[in-house]
């Protein structure tokens, strides 16, 4: 069986609490005097201790020759305490779902201002790349991209070794919007085991970086010889306005 007091404190009661009710329960009825010294509380605090158990309905008072005496309620009454606690919490959760829509509204007001964090050197650039993969229930990635930043060794190696095995084997789907260049051009449209898909923009276009948009979140990435970089946006306003451009790029381009 569980330590008393543990399981006391489970039902809500604190360590005072817990204290002056074992003594009471022991003890009988007895003034607030009495108690303070069994328990080792001080006096000035255990009238305010013993009220409160009276209002959980642990404890009840009587006036005997204009002193007052306490005595403990059958100890069923912890369990109706419990109850209530229950019953409180209930009715709690049920005012908060009410709540969320304007709790939400507020939450939803600071995506306005996106969050910026800057990633440098290659293994934090790497660790960014990948960023995408523990996403909470993402289903989708969209991609611009020149294919310059894969040329990296590290990079490349990171994709074919790790990024793409786990994209797939998590079920998120990828579209890439891509310029024409001898290696893209080796890519198949549609690579169903990568769940991957390509389109081309038009030659005159040039991507020269490289940006992943997913959930609320715009990552930029650029390698230049060994200098390594990565700009996370986190923010709604951001992350839509680049999934409205890049879904009008996917439409007119083929």
């Amino acid at each position: 069986m569980e330590d008393v007091n543990l399981i006391l404190s489970k039902a809500g009661l604190n360590n005072h609490e817990i204290s002056l009710y074992m003594v009471l329960l022991r003890s009988g009825e007895s003034p607030a005097s009495v108690l303070s010294k069994k328990a080792n509380i001080p006096r000035s605090t255990t009238r305010g201790i013993l009220d409160r158990l009276c209002e959980k309905n642990l404890v009840s008072k009587i006036y005997k020759r204009n002193t007052q005496y306490y005595y403990c309620n059958p100890p069923h009454s912890l369990i109706e305490l419990q109850k209530k606690t229950i019953e409180e919490s209930e009715l709690a959760i049920e005012k908060l779902v009410e709540l969320m829509p304007l709790l939400s509204s507020f939450y939803d007001m600071k995506s306005v201002v996106p969050r910026v964090r800057v990633f440098q050197g290659a293994d934090q650039v790497i660790e960014a790349f990948n960023l995408s993969l523990y996403e909470e229930g993402l289903k989708e990635i969209l991609i611009f991209t020149s294919y310059q930043f894969l040329k990296n060794p590290l990079i490349r190696k990171n994709d074919d070794d790790f990024y793409i095995k786990m994209r797939v084997k998590k079920g998120i789907s990828a579209r890439v919007l891509v310029g024409r260049t001898d290696e893209s051009s080796k890519m198949v449209k549609v690579a169903p085991t990568e769940l991957r898909e390509r389109r081309f923009i038009p030659d005159h276009y040039k991507l020269p970086g490289n940006i992943h948009i997913y959930g609320n979140n715009v990552l930029y990435f650029s390698t230049i010889g060994d200098d390594y970089i990565a700009v996370l946006v986190e923010g709604a306003m951001m992350a839509s306005t680049m999934k409205a451009l890049f879904e009008f790029m996917w439409e007119n381009c083929n």
